[in-house]
């Protein structure tokens, strides 16, 4: 399996299709397709979580960081509705609003976020954006790519087993 960033987040090429057709061969199965995505989607949320720190004058919290894991899927995103100050956190920023007006950050003595840093390239690997988030997908996306693979590798072992099919 591949990764790509698509949509504003990883997508795992065949990701859909191999959970579907674990889903025709028993529920029990798809569920522990789910888990091993959301296993590996933990991971990168508690990587990110402790990459935090402190942002600035804003104290971190630990739900901050979200996961979910479905059937058409796994994702980490920044919980912004609920935390302002979230894409300051993980993309920094140019400006901060000072009694409401906008000034830019290289004026203060201490900064409110990082400088900004956008997201630079679709590619996960060339991409140079972010603090949190971002930083440990690239550092951690081979090794999630081959834990999965593995992981599913063997439940579809499993299933093809349970369900007769020859092993070679």
């Amino acid at each position: 399996m591949a990764a790509t960033q698509k949509r504003g987040g990883v997508e795992v090429d065949g990701l859909a299709e191999s959970i579907r057709a674990l889903g025709k061969l028993d529920g029990e199965y798809r569920k522990e397709a789910v888990q091993v995505f959301r296993e590996a989607a933990t991971d990168v949320q508690k990587r990110s979580q402790a990459a935090i720190g402190r942002v600035g004058r804003y104290p971190t919290r630990k739900g901050m960081i979200g996961r979910s894991a479905t059937s058409t899927g796994a994702g980490v995103k920044l919980r912004a509705s609920k935390y302002p100050w979230a894409y300051g956190a993980e993309f920094g920023e140019v400006v901060a609003a000072v009694y409401g007006n906008e000034v830019g950050q290289s004026r203060f003595k201490r900064r409110t976020f990082g400088e900004f840093k956008p997201p630079t390239s679709s590619d996960m690997f060339a991409n140079t954006g972010g603090y949190m988030i971002q930083p440990v997908l690239r550092a951690r996306l081979p090794h999630i790519e081959k834990q999965v693979s593995e992981d599913l590798t063997k439940l579809i072992d499993k299933a093809m087993r349970q369900a007769g099919v020859p092993r070679g």
